[in-house]
């Protein structure tokens, strides 16, 4: 009787905060789920210091043809990059809204912490993969300019901001107005190969903007959910506390009543005895 008096207390206390929502992960899902995106952010700082790599690599290249592997292995790099970053930002999104479905649990603060620092680890991947792209676009400008100068040393620097933002038909025209033409051609793959690696990072740049505007959003709408848990969990606080009054006098109660019929029954046997002596002395004596 007293096990089941305190399992029910217990649950008056924590079964409000241990439900699990239909549908939202367990504990145990949720934290095999947190590994799985550090992973994921971690394969994604290795990509970066491998694209930093091929980027340094690239500047070296002389050859059109090892410009060109290095090209397609930078591609392949970058789009598997690409593919890593949506992934880990839509599960991470995915656990902010498993969060959110859940409530105030138990291991609320447990699950809004652990998201939290993985949207602050993505972000800082977001922030050191912009930098490493912007630094080397603006290598890549700087060795264009030497280039372009190699080309027409005469070139003024409206002419070469014209040829930093355009295609090969500047190039070709500044082939023709060189007076180094031959010089000037043994350059002209080496400026256009590295052109489109500025084209290639332009597009990158413009998609992890946007990618981290996404995720600066969401990291506004976390204090939304780390103020609605935190109430959710004050007024399960509050219920409890509540509950755990009303237990207590339930209990007093119990208590008062059980004392009540402890005093009842010793009236009742005082005054069975003072029957019985009243009977033995008025009519058995006799």
């Amino acid at each position: 009787m007293q096990q089941a008096r305190r399992y029910n207390e217990s649950n008056l206390e924590m079964g409000t905060l241990d439900r699990v929502t239909p549908g939202a992960l367990t504990l145990d899902d949720f934290l095999n789920e947190a590994q799985h995106i550090e992973n994921c952010i971690n394969n994604i700082n290795e990509n970066v210091r491998a694209i930093e790599d091929l980027h340094i690599r690239s500047m070296d290249l002389v050859s059109h043809e090892e410009s060109t592997r290095n090209s397609q292995a930078l591609d392949e790099t970058i789009n598997d990059t690409r593919v890593k970053l949506v992934d880990a930002k839509n599960r991470i999104r995915a656990m902010e809204a498993n969060n959110m479905r859940l409530g105030a649990t138990a291991n609320a603060q447990i699950r809004v912490n652990k998201h939290f620092a993985l949207k602050t680890k993505f972000l800082d991947a977001l922030r050191n993969y912009q930098n490493i792209e912007g630094m080397y676009r603006e290598r890549y400008r700087q060795m264009i300019e030497r280039q372009i100068r190699i080309v027409n040393p005469d070139a003024t620097q409206e002419e070469i901001d014209d040829a930093l933002n355009s295609n090969q038909p500047v190039f070709a025209q500044a082939i023709v107005s060189s007076s180094r033409s031959a010089e000037a051609r043994n350059v002209y793959q080496a400026v256009q190969d590295r052109h489109e690696d500025i084209v290639k990072i332009d597009k990158t740049i413009t998609e992890l903007a946007n990618l981290f505007q996404e995720m600066q959003l969401l990291v506004e709408t976390q204090d939304e959910v780390v103020r609605e848990i935190d109430t959710q969990m004050s007024e399960v606080v509050i219920h409890t506390t509540q509950a755990n009054k009303e237990l207590d006098v339930a209990k007093d109660h119990a208590a008062s009543a059980r004392k009540k019929k402890w005093c009842l029954f010793v009236f009742l046997l005082i005054l069975i005895v003072v029957i019985i002596l009243i009977i033995y002395f008025t009519v058995i004596k006799k």
